[in-house]
């Protein structure tokens, strides 16, 4: 994700703004905290502590510059979370500002969104962070705050479909069973089947990043054959559906969620991003299963 703004300032002075990163840590909108400041004279190694209360959890991660080319380039990385280019080119109007986030990490299948860590590097507040980049640099200011950030988002979602040689009923009785479709990195306990599939519940319990997340879901639509939906006890929705494809199975797999607020948005987002190559992983996985069912005598 790339985020851009002409600044009125030479790439002098936007550099210097960021070369200190205790300058676009306090840029992000709402309250923060800068401490632990090392700065290096060739820029190469410095770093920076920004701290930040969500959900009444203090969270916090550290920044270090790995790349510094003066008036062109910072590359930043995090303890936890994302890599921040910050790349400057001279225009007639001053400096066009580039920030550019990345995600250097390497999650479990996580289907259930998380309230956690990184509320702060959604897509929302890089929007945020570059506007204020801007205003701090032209005016002394920040122009977009935390209570201007608080609108609520609409529903996120994260789907994916796959084409099953095998037939639909073989599909759906793999398929409802939590384990499968929730894939193997979800501890499935206390799995309570009703003989209806409607009022069927589980808890599901994973780690993300060695934190350990568990929900309760219960089966509120149950079709034999067509498709079932799983409600979350943390808010999401999940719509199991397959139908009938050249002689085979279409496999639908979809979650949906409305998030509470920004900064729920934020991480909710986040999670859905990095859990795409998981859910298509997953896919091939319940694919190559149903498949190789169907050779067994």
């Amino acid at each position: 994700m790339i985020r851009s703004v002409t600044i009125d300032a030479p790439a002098e002075k936007v550099f210097s703004f960021l070369n200190d990163p205790t300058h676009w840590m306090l840029a992000f909108p709402g309250d923060s905290e800068v401490t632990e400041v090392n700065l290096k004279p060739d820029g190469v190694g410095t770093s920076a502590r920004w701290s930040a209360k969500m959900f009444g959890i203090n969270m916090s991660v550290t920044h270090e510059y790995l790349e510094v080319i003066p008036q062109k380039r910072i590359v930043s990385k995090a303890s936890v979370g994302p890599v921040l280019t910050f790349s400057l080119e001279p225009v007639a109007a001053g400096t066009e500002l580039s920030v550019e986030q990345s995600f250097d990490i390497h999650p479990p299948f996580v289907r259930v969104p998380v309230q956690a860590i990184f509320a702060r590097w959604s897509e929302g507040d890089i929007d945020a962070l570059v506007a204020n980049i801007k205003s701090l640099v032209e005016s002394g200011v920040k122009a977009v705050t935390e209570a201007e950030m608080a609108k609520l988002p609409h529903t996120l979602t994260l789907s994916g479909e796959i084409s099953i040689n095998a037939p639909v009923q073989r599909v759906f009785d793999l398929v409802k069973d939590p384990t499968v479709w929730l894939g193997p990195e979800v501890q499935i306990t206390n799995y309570k089947p009703s003989p209806q599939g409607v009022g069927t519940t589980f808890e599901a319990a994973w780690k993300v990043l060695g934190l350990p997340i568990k929900t309760t879901h219960e089966y509120t639509e149950f079709v034999p054959g067509e498709h079932f939906t799983s409600k979350a006890a943390l808010g999401p929705v999940f719509n199991v559906a397959m139908a009938p494809k050249d002689g085979g199975t279409l496999l639908r797999m979809r979650s949906d969620v409305v998030p509470a607020n920004w900064a729920e948005a934020a991480v909710d987002s986040l999670v859905i991003k990095i859990s795409e190559r998981s859910q298509a992983e997953l896919l091939a996985h319940i694919k190559a299963t149903a498949e190789a069912a169907g050779g067994q005598s």
